[in-house]
């Protein structure tokens, strides 16, 4: 049998193994299961072929209904928001800490959670695909001690929240980083020793090539992980797609597509590569859990979106079967010079869209009471010196034809343990603006 189809049904079965498992303890097989599992990105580096031309992904014949609240107003739970002292904390002060958090989160008027549980390859649940995630211990490969993300979900559910599980799915470390750190069961730390084209560096950190449909079905398994193990309302991706412009990054797939008599030029073909692995998650989510949301969170920034990115948001929101929700992160105030908070707002509401598609503004929360020195000379002090953007950038999120809702980037700039005067004052006005709802 060709080498290459082995290693990608090979890939498919044992990301399928044990999934019924749901407490490794009870499955005499699991340990075999596990080996096999960390050995697999190994067996699959010594089968390498090019991935396929690309194709146009096949849309939805139809657009899905809305799906979520009638008005979402998510906050994001980042990993820095997530991240527990050296060493970690007891399951008990876990749960008394976001027991309280979800409890203010429920009272403020917020219905909707994206809490970061895979930043880098890793994950804050216990997997058969990932190490557990540093942010828990501080060392990757560390179990807590019990099931984090279990107990979050428990406590949206006891507050009505939805949980929607936030992933990076192609970044696979924060910063130039010392290969020790890393788990070894992480299942990129095979392809990094070998060098080979599954993961790639630039200015040195470590991504999975998003040019590789291997690597999209190690994401997608990864998913279906948290979807049939956790009670979620979706899974949430941002802006991590192609880390970079440079040519030399996924060189060798992109010449052998040309020798293959591929057309395209460089950046379309980047951007078809990231259209498929968007659509084929969108597939894999709706057949895992039919009613759970795909949410896509870019930049603002359309043309960065487009031509560094290689995302093209605008035709994700246009056709159906990419996305669900669309939170683009406008982390601008009303009166940057270049992309003034009002006028890029409109402009992503003025996108054509499918019939189920939601727009979401991302509000940029972390910004109170800072200098916002690439606004421009005028307005690099909005945020010191107003104490009612957020507010008014929710209710414009209420005015615009089309939008759903908005998300606070990120909780410690609004729920945070010593909140500033000016920080205290925005939220003041923007529960008062969320409360004029009912």
């Amino acid at each position: 049998m060709n080498c290459f189809l082995y290693g990608r049904r090979t890939a498919v079965r044992l990301y399928a193994i044990c999934q019924k498992c749901r407490d490794a303890r009870q499955c005499v097989s699991h340990k075999k299961h596990l080996a096999l599992l960390l050995l697999l990105p190994i067996l699959l580096a010594s089968c390498t072929r090019p991935p396929a031309p690309p194709t146009s992904p096949q849309p939805a014949t139809t657009a899905p209904e809305a799906i979520g609240p009638a008005e979402v107003r998510a906050v994001w739970l980042s990993y820095f928001d997530l991240m527990l002292p050296e060493g970690g904390i007891s399951e008990q002060a876990y749960r008394e800490k976001y027991d309280a958090l979800f409890a203010e989160f429920a009272a403020f008027g917020l219905n909707t959670l994206f809490v970061h549980v895979r930043p880098f390859t890793d994950a804050a649940y216990p997997s058969a695909i990932y190490p557990w995630s540093e942010i828990l211990t501080g060392t990757q490969g560390k179990d807590p001690g019990y099931d984090p993300l279990g107990i979050l979900c428990g406590l949206a559910g006891k507050y009505g929240l939805g949980l929607h599980a936030w992933l990076n799915p192609f970044r696979i470390t924060p910063d130039h980083r010392d290969l020790s750190k890393l788990d070894k069961g992480n299942p990129a730390l095979p392809h990094i020793k070998a060098d080979d084209w599954w993961v790639r560096q630039t200015d040195g950190r470590y991504y999975w090539n998003p040019a590789f449909p291997e690597t999209h079905a190690l994401i997608y398994a990864g998913v279906r992980e948290l979807l049939e193990n956790y009670p979620l309302s979706g899974i949430h991706i941002d802006d991590y797609f192609y880390p970079t412009t440079q040519a030399q990054f996924d060189r060798a797939q992109y010449d052998a597509y040309r020798l293959r008599g591929g057309a395209l030029p460089l950046g379309d073909w980047r951007r078809e590569m990231v259209s498929q692995f968007v659509a084929g998650l969108y597939r894999m989510v709706h057949r895992a859990k039919p009613g759970a949301v795909l949410s896509v969170s870019p930049s603002a920034n359309m043309e960065r979106n487009f031509s560094e990115c290689c995302a093209d948001t605008a035709r994700w929101m246009r056709e159906p079967g990419f996305a669900d929700w669309m939170v683009p992160q406008i982390y601008y105030g009303f009166e940057h010079a270049k992309m003034p908070f009002e006028a890029t707002a409109r402009a992503w509401a003025e996108l054509p869209r499918h019939g189920g598609l939601r727009l979401v503004l991302g509000l940029a929360a972390y910004k109170i009471g800072q200098d916002d020195r690439y606004a421009g000379e005028t307005a690099r002090g909005e945020w010191q010196t107003r104490g009612d953007i957020l507010a008014r950038q929710a209710r414009l999120s209420r005015e615009l034809e089309g939008c759903s809702g908005f998300a606070i980037y990120s909780c410690t700039g609004l729920f945070g343990p010593a909140l500033t005067e000016i920080a205290q004052k925005e939220k003041y006005n923007l529960q008062n603006l969320i409360a004029s709802l009912f």
